[in-house]
């Protein structure tokens, strides 16, 4: 407009700046009026139309009781599954079964267990009471077609998606877990061969000798080795698990 209005006359050139003027003036008023209704209304710089949830993205697909228990389908690195050691003075030092089982290479997902339940980890820790672990190695765990903590009447009575959701199901499950752990401690030690015995889970056990391997019935169960031999009982290692329903 100011290149045109050089080429005019005066009287032509004021006009044409008066009204360049009043343009300019109402175009501030406009963008006034503008950004005020913006600010009224609360307007903001449009977001994607999805965003994940921050819960979803950090959910993994696990159970619950996979990150109650963390660390049970992968056993530590500290205790693979590899040979047994047998502590030959255990018995001469005073140790108890607590002592050992955290240390009994190869069963480290059992013992961890064991001390997830305080009535468990008491009875192990008694020296006044003799007991007979039968501790299944990190393989046999992993290989169960379920998790400890599963029973299928649960799944049947609640649905595969309520079994073990919120506190009630979590409670479920734990109780589920202990049933597992005590479905493998004998309380007594010496356990003699045929001697029948029951479990601290109920069930009825006995075992005896096949060629040079102990076999625990029912189930054929193999024990690999007896670990530990230790002023309250000992530790025996399995290469199965116990039935635990």
């Amino acid at each position: 407009l100011c290149v045109i209005a050089l080429a005019l006359c005066p009287r032509h050139q004021a006009l044409l700046l008066n009204a360049a003027l009043k343009m300019h003036h109402s175009l501030l008023l406009i963008f006034a009026l503008i950004s005020s209704v913006f600010s009224l209304w609360g307007f903001s710089f449009p977001v994607p139309l999805y965003q994940k949830p921050l819960a979803l993205q950090s959910q993994d697909q696990h159970s619950i009781m996979d990150k109650l228990i963390p660390g049970l389908v992968k056993p530590q690195s500290t205790a693979p599954d590899g040979d047994i050691q047998r502590s030959k003075d255990s018995q001469a030092d005073g140790l108890i079964v607590s002592d050992v089982l955290p240390k009994t290479k190869g069963i480290n997902i059992y013992a961890r267990l064991t001390r997830d339940f305080e009535p468990i980890a008491s009875r192990l820790n008694d020296a006044s009471k003799n007991i007979t672990v039968l501790a299944p190695r990190n393989s046999a765990i992993q290989a169960l077609p379920r998790k400890p903590w599963e029973n299928p009447e649960d799944y049947s009575k609640f649905g595969e998606v309520d079994a073990y959701e919120g506190q009630e199901g979590q409670d479920r499950a734990k109780r589920n877990l202990q049933r597992f752990v005590e479905a493998h401690l004998i309380p007594v030690s010496p356990w003699r061969a045929e001697e029948e015995i029951e479990t601290l889970a109920g069930e009825k056990l006995t075992w005896n000798k096949e060629g040079d391997k102990i076999v625990i019935q029912p189930g054929n169960i193999q024990v690999d080795t007896v670990a530990e031999k230790v002023s309250n009982g000992e530790v025996w290692v399995l290469n199965g698990v116990v039935n635990y329903r």
